[in-house]
């Protein structure tokens, strides 16, 4: 399986100077019979919520080098065995200097980036921004060094006139020759779950126009709209699969949907949320979720497409 979003980036920050938990967490996770492949990415908030909720100061929020230190624990550590297969990403990049940082990134091996979490930054409005705020003229210039670049645009946590700025820019680079590559690594159906991280039945449908994909994610509150995540009566794994079944009833096929997991585990504040915010444990969600797509009729080659071979056919081999 192959996870299309989870901050795990983040997490290496977080955690390492526990080499040996980051170690064996890995290697329970990531194996040919879980996890195959995923995005990792470095999540960045604003400053005073790095501080409390991730444990990083100020001083040390530097995309650069904290993509350059993730990379090298990685490596000098061997977390991965090779035949795992994965890509960096960053979720919000207010903290970026200049554009022409992106070429560093890129050469660390930045792949996939959003340009906006759910705040507004020089680029752009996030999700729980006022829909009167799109790119901005810096952000345009971002979003075509971009495509120029060859870095996918991650449209999970865009408001929805930052979303339509970037598609119309993609449509636009796509006349000049580019190939844009776009898609939603963790978002679900609005007209299922009316929250702003979730896309409307037009941007599903003009993800799908760029060739892209969703990634549909299992967090409990993206799929039905409640703070309970510990409520019995919710059958949350079913509210899930509803929005897997709903997206693929509007594109007629299961092509352009994938799985992200985002677990929210790693979080320490708020324990009791945090620790139930997922439908499946990261450990076994590929059995747990193939055979809750199996219960629901899928077949092997429409589960197949939608845990591992779209995102690998629409993004990674165009990356």
């Amino acid at each position: 399986m192959f996870d299309c979003h989870y901050d795990l980036l983040a997490y290496i920050l977080m955690k390492k100077h526990d080499v040996d938990f980051l170690k064996k967490y890995c290697a329970k996770v990531y194996n040919q019979n879980n996890i195959t492949g995923g995005i990792f990415n470095l999540f960045y908030m604003n400053p005073k919520e790095m501080k409390e909720e991730i444990g990083i100061e100020k001083n040390d929020i530097h995309l650069i080098k904290n993509l350059t230190e993730v990379k090298h624990f990685i490596e000098s550590n061997k977390l991965f065995s090779k035949d795992i297969n994965y890509i960096f990403g960053i979720e919000g990049l207010d903290y970026l200097q200049s554009i022409d940082d992106i070429d560093i990134l890129y050469s660390l091996g930045l792949r996939s980036t959003n340009i906006v979490w759910n705040n507004e930054n020089k680029f752009g409005g996030g999700a729980k921004v006022n829909n009167n705020i799109g790119l901005s003229s810096l952000g345009k210039n971002l979003v075509i060094k971009l495509i120029n670049k060859n870095i996918a645009i991650d449209l999970s946590h865009t408001n929805q006139t930052t979303f339509w700025d970037i598609i119309d820019i993609c449509h636009y680079m796509k006349k000049q020759g580019k190939s844009p590559i776009v898609f939603a690594s963790h978002s679900n159906a609005r007209t299922l779950c009316d929250v702003p991280r979730n896309l409307t039945d037009e941007q599903i449908i003009a993800i799908k126009k760029l060739n892209g994909v969703i990634g549909v994610v299992s967090i409990k509150r993206f799929c039905i709209n409640t703070l309970d995540v510990c409520n019995p009566n919710i059958d949350f794994e079913q509210e899930y699969l509803k929005h897997i079944n709903y997206i693929r009833n509007l594109l007629g096929n299961t092509e352009n949907i994938a799985i992200a997991t985002d677990d929210m585990k790693y979080y320490d504040i708020e324990p009791e949320y945090y620790q139930n915010a997922n439908v499946y444990l990261h450990y076994d969600v590929k059995d747990k979720l193939e055979n809750a797509l199996i219960r629901n009729g899928y077949n092997h080659f429409e589960i197949e497409q939608i845990l591992e071979n779209n995102f690998k056919e629409k993004i990674l081999s165009r990356l």
